[in-house]
């Protein structure tokens, strides 16, 4: 468990990205993206919650006033020029008090405090409907404040394309009535053909009456033959038709399920435009918050499933601002370089058939990797000799940073292990070329939807496993020539166009924990990673192919080497591997190997921890984890309730408002699912309990806590009642 001294320190390295983006979410409502402010509030609750369990007051009035002015433009009072500012002012002042945690931040926060009760005085009066934004402010000549807004990049006067997916997924609610209504009529056509087929079965049985041998009569021989024969002749007509209309049926249904498979297909996807949208405000905020003369440029464009865009968006906001921030040079060295005066960073998407490619590329100074060895060689033994691609996925370490000072965006250690994780967690791949003095290219690639994905098969020993086909580079054959042992482990020589390269080789049944090493004759995949190649040894593979996956967050056990599941064709089940992982674990000793550790089962009481706010959420868990509980986390309700179903808990603890399914609806949800209707749970909230308390007991739940008046022993105490234990 971290200490309540690392988690503020989390708090504080967080919040400038938290910054950065309810900035980019205030800046892009002010252009019409109406939708924003509900997301903005959302953040700002969270921050607010986290610093009063943190108690960090500061922090938490600053967030709560913010909300305040949020919530009063969020019930129809007009937005003014004060609003933006007081809001712009209160986030500065948020980087402000994480940037210089202590009282020397007091004098300048009292004027953002002001600012924003007189923000709020002035929206104290009505307005137009929620989530309408007010005509742009027109100032007097005279005035001291002028609104200058960028111009709108989503076109709004452009007519909508129909053939293309919208911008937002939306489910056409009218298509997919009248295709069920289609489909119900079908069915009911094909209960008719089943009592026409039954009538069927009933002649046919006639028939081999009249035409059984045994007992038969000579003398009514003839008049059977003929009974035969009409009994024949009609069971041939009826199937005849049945046949028909079955295939008609089949066809009419098929068509039915197509479109309302386009339907679903239409309502996931969205175009990535709005993504791009996000990341062009992000940079030009970027770019003014540190005084840069920077030029974004954003090309291509893409479909992406709604989830994949999701995860994607804060990697590739992060991305940006780090690019503009540590890439980009200040004005005097591009200068001393020989470089323009306006650095260029570059957004390009490109899709293929089975994923979407983001590359962000500037024209900076490039990733310092003599300052990064220097950062490394306290913790990482030998740092001095790496050379620049073994260093490379050290960039994706949580908490480094290369920076000698802290900045407003960055300088804090978050950021590219963020980009690790979202990328990650959509089975995508981070790659990292950076050449000193003349800038780094970053490339994504993530699938295009969640719903199915291309995989190599392979085989390893007793497993079945797939890696992404687009995480693979080739396939070999291992010779003798070709299969090298170094020092440091064997390696593979890759012949290319640009010649011959030597990338590390492991035994994927090693990293399985079956042990083995590569051998001369064994196949061998050839991957990607952000470091460079690598490569592991199968006992076999076949064919690339689609599979419907499992996540692995439904899969009640899970390895953190397994990011899904898919079933195959004869019952049993392929894992799909995480690249990223699996090159990790390939480092370690086989005694690492995850898969072993992950089917071990302990016996410790379960809780089930559902919070949206990251630190608030390790915090919980850190507190539960010392008690000796094993700990389940979730960010949200939906997401709670799916956990608890696959895994009951001995103890829920959760926050109630959170995207998706508050934590009220949860509660309502297990106290109707079977299993879970007695399970203890505890509320954490800043919600007024006035408002909700009722609610709650009426729902059995066992105490509701404030996270403004925090206290940890009181946490423990009830959570020990809650499992018997006090």
């Amino acid at each position: 468990m971290r200490s309540r001294a690392d988690l503020v320190a989390a708090f504080h390295r967080t919040m400038p990205d938290r910054v950065a983006q309810a900035t980019d979410l205030w800046l892009g409502y002010e252009q019409g993206q109406s939708g924003n402010l509900q997301v903005l509030r959302r953040l700002l609750h969270t921050l607010k919650g986290e610093a009063h369990m943190l108690e960090l007051a500061a922090c938490g009035d600053l967030a709560e006033l913010a909300e305040d002015v949020i919530d009063a433009v969020r019930g129809g009072a007009r937005p003014t020029q004060l609003t933006g500012d007081s809001l712009l002012g209160a986030l500065e002042g948020l980087g402000l008090l994480s940037a210089s945690p202590g009282d020397e931040a007091a004098p300048e926060l009292e004027i953002v405090k002001e600012t924003l009760r007189a923000a709020r005085a002035e929206l104290g009066g009505g307005g137009p409907p929620d989530g309408e934004l007010a005509p742009p402010l027109v100032s007097a000549p005279d005035s001291v404040h002028e609104s200058v807004l960028p111009p709108r990049l989503d076109q709004p006067d452009a007519p909508p394309d129909p053939a293309q997916p919208t911008a937002r997924a939306a489910l056409d609610a009218e298509a997919v009535g009248a295709l069920l209504q289609e489909l119900q009529r079908l069915h009911g056509e094909r209960e008719v053909i089943q009592r026409r087929l039954r009538e069927s079965q009933r002649m046919l049985r006639a028939l081999l009456v009249e035409i059984d041998p045994r007992g038969a009569d000579v003398d009514r021989f003839a008049e059977r033959i003929a009974k035969t024969l009409g009994y024949g002749a009609e069971i041939e007509r009826l199937l005849s038709a049945v046949r028909a209309d079955w295939s008609s049926n089949e066809f009419a249904a098929g068509r039915a399920l197509g479109e309302l498979d386009e339907v679903v297909r239409r309502a996931s996807v969205v175009r990535t435009e709005r993504l791009l949208n996000q990341v062009s405000l992000a940079a030009r905020s970027a770019a003014r918050m540190l005084g840069k003369d920077v030029e974004a440029r954003v090309e291509g464009t893409g479909l992406l499933d709604a989830a994949v865009e999701r995860r994607l968006e804060p990697a590739l906001l992060h991305l940006v601002r780090n690019a503009i921030d540590h890439g980009i040079e200040p004005a005097d060295v591009r200068a001393r370089r020989g470089k323009p005066a306006r650095g260029t960073v570059a957004v390009t998407v490109v899709q293929t058939d089975a994923a979407v490619r983001v590359e962000v590329k500037d024209d900076g100074g490039g990733v310092d990797f003599a300052r990064l060895r220097e950062v490394l060689a306290p913790s990482v033994p030998g740092a001095s000799t790496l050379d620049d691609a073994e260093l490379i996925p050290y960039l994706f370490a949580h908490g480094l940073t290369t920076s000698r000072s802290v900045g407003a965006i960055s300088g804090r250690g978050v950021g590219l292990d963020i980009v690790a994780r979202e990328i990650g967690a959509l089975g995508g791949q981070v790659r990292v070329d950076s050449k000193p003095g003349l800038g780094t290219t970053i490339v994504l690639v993530v699938p295009k939807n969640l719903h199915g994905e291309e995989v190599v098969p392979i085989s390893s020993g007793r497993f079945r496993c797939a890696v992404p086909t687009h995480a693979v580079h080739s396939v070999v054959l291992l010779e003798d020539e070709e299969l090298l042992r170094a020092p440091d482990g064997p390696r593979v020589r890759l012949t290319s166009g640009a010649g011959a390269e030597l990338a590390p080789l492991y035994a994927l049944g090693a990293v399985l924990g079956d042990g083995g090493l590569p051998e001369p004759g064994d196949a061998a995949l050839v991957l990607h990673h952000a470091a460079g190649l690598f490569a592991v040894s199968v006992d076999g593979y076949e064919n690339p192919r689609l599979v419907a996956l499992v996540r692995s967050e439904e899969m009640p056990l899970t390895s953190p080497l397994v990011r899904g599941v898919a079933p195959t064709a004869d019952g049993e089940a392929m894992l799909l591997l995480d690249v990223e992982r699996l090159f990790t674990y390939a480092r370690q000793a086989p005694r690492d190997a995850p898969f072993t550790a992950a089917a071990e089962q302990k016996r410790e009481p379960l809780a089930l921890v559902v919070e949206d706010a990251p630190v608030a959420r390790e915090l919980l868990c850190g507190i539960l984890r010392s008690m000796g509980l094993r700990v389940e986390e979730a960010s949200d309700g939906r997401e709670g309730l799916a956990r608890a179903r696959a895994a009951p808990p001995d103890v829920v603890l959760t926050d109630l408002e959170m995207p998706y399914m508050s934590g009220l609806e949860m509660v309502a949800e297990l106290r109707r699912s079977p299993g879970l209707a007695r399970v203890p749970v505890v509320v954490l909230t800043t919600a007024a309990q006035e408002q909700s308390e009722a609610a709650l007991r009426g729902l059995g739940v066992r105490a509701v806590l404030s996270k403004q008046r925090f206290v940890e022993e009181e946490l423990r105490r009830i959570i020990a009642a809650s499992l018997g234990c006090a």
